[in-house]
């Protein structure tokens, strides 16, 4: 929203940014902003050149800005002068050039559910927003986390804080390589917005130059730091165009406001489950095998048995219709698969119509020793529930692959929802 402190931040930073590159700034204007848009001027015509000759984005993050259609477009403009913008499984941008992100408000702002971060979109998600410290400086060190906890608002002129964190953008902006120019004419009638955009069908379709992009290449889960959600359900979904081989294919999460085609109750979840995911700094992949609803226990046991024999993390989701049931024939594939000790992981049943309970009464009675737990509906208490669950299943990972030496004492590993890191 516009204030003083705003533009009182870009006008310092544009004078900050002209001494380390030694401009004289009666000559040469280096920075473009709206506010700077003559009454006769065209709006569209003064911000679009900005967007195809200047070096650096800077955008100034907060809850709004996702929700603003030209914030969403300026942005998409500029990210597609990257020549190797990609997307990830996660439907994080990736090799996006010169894109500065800077939140203007306190930690919390950017928190809902008690889950940090959740309010900022997917595309963002590996974006750094906060300046990198080597610690060789206490009051740049200082200046950091007071920008990390309070906003860049709260920063603006209170020193030192405020001349340190300006010499560390306008050192990271001078250093930035100069980008080629976009491919054709930015229009902000037809440019789509960042936040509402099908990035990986978009990505996969046309990239900055005009060709083909390359997708992430391979997008491979990582021991300990990520985690394979294999789906079992009937519902409808979208696949993900990214090949992989640990997976038959991959479920692509739609973006928020993009009409699709998938399950409100399936869109829900896999929201859910990446949330719970990222709070635990674990990147997610929503997973399927070929069928979906198997025929026999052998193709899923076959997905995830290699992904815990390399301590990847792994978790089976079972849409209530299928499992549990009345011993029908999904019903006893999927049991099958929740007896088999070939891979490691929790089993978890969405109450997505308050359907599934007394599980755990179920579970004794048919003598399962996998742990098989109840998402609750309410999206607050499921990622508090997944969170926990990928926890337990991380401790369980990390205990298989660790082998003490004889007679050694075993540490205890923690369980329970992870602290909130710094």
């Amino acid at each position: 929203m516009p204030g003083k402190y705003l533009s009182c931040f870009f006008k310092d930073l544009e004078s900050k940014l002209a001494q380390w590159a030694g401009i004289n700034l009666s000559d040469t204007k280096l920075g473009t902003i709206d506010s700077r848009v003559d009454h006769s001027h065209d709006w569209d015509t003064e911000l679009s050149r900005g967007l195809s000759e200047n070096r650096a984005f800077l955008a100034i993050i907060t809850p709004l800005y996702f929700k603003r259609p030209n914030c969403g477009k300026e942005l998409a403009a500029f990210v597609q002068r990257s020549p190797g913008l990609g997307i990830d499984p996660n439907g994080a941008l990736i090799g996006v050039q010169n894109l500065m992100v800077l939140r203007w408000l306190p930690e919390d702002a950017y928190a809902a559910n008690g889950v940090r971060n959740s309010l900022i979109p997917p595309i963002l998600r590996r974006i750094e927003d906060t300046p990198a410290d080597d610690g060789g400086d206490d009051e740049r060190s200082r200046a950091i986390e007071r920008y990390r906890k309070k906003g860049m608002e709260k920063c603006v002129t209170v020193e030192p804080h405020y001349g340190e964190l300006l010499d560390l953008f306008a050192a990271c902006i001078r250093d930035m390589q100069v980008l080629p120019p976009p491919n054709g004419r930015i229009d902000f009638a037809t440019a789509p917005d960042a936040f509402r955009s099908d990035w990986i069908n978009y990505i996969g379709a046309v990239g900055a130059s005009g060709g083909p992009v390359p997708q992430e290449a391979p997008a491979t889960p990582q021991k300990l730091s990520s985690i394979v959600a294999f789906y079992v359900t009937r519902r409808p979904f979208t696949t993900a165009p990214i090949a992989v081989n640990f997976a038959d294919r991959l479920i692509a999460e739609p973006l928020p406001g993009a009409s699709t085609s998938i399950d409100d109750g399936l869109a829900a979840l896999l929201a859910d489950v990446r949330v719970a995911g990222v709070a635990e700094t674990l990147t997610v992949f929503h997973a399927a095998a070929d069928p979906v609803l198997p025929a026999s226990p052998d193709s899923l046991v076959k997905r995830l048995e290699p992904l815990s024999s390399k301590g990847i993390v792994t978790t089976l989701i079972i849409d209530p219709d299928i499992w549990p049931g009345l011993r029908g024939a999904g019903d006893a594939t999927v049991e099958q698969i929740l007896r088999s000790l070939d891979w490691t992981g929790p089993a978890l049943v969405p109450a997505v119509d308050d359907r599934v309970t007394e599980l755990e009464k179920l579970v004794a009675a048919r003598g399962l020793r996998r742990q098989v737990a109840v998402l609750p509906q309410p999206s607050e208490e499921r990622v508090a529930k997944l969170r926990s669950a990928f926890v337990g299943a991380r401790g369980g990972a990390l205990r298989a692959s660790v082998k003490p030496a004889p007679g050694a004492e075993r540490v205890p590993l923690p369980s329970g929802v992870a602290r909130e890191r710094g």
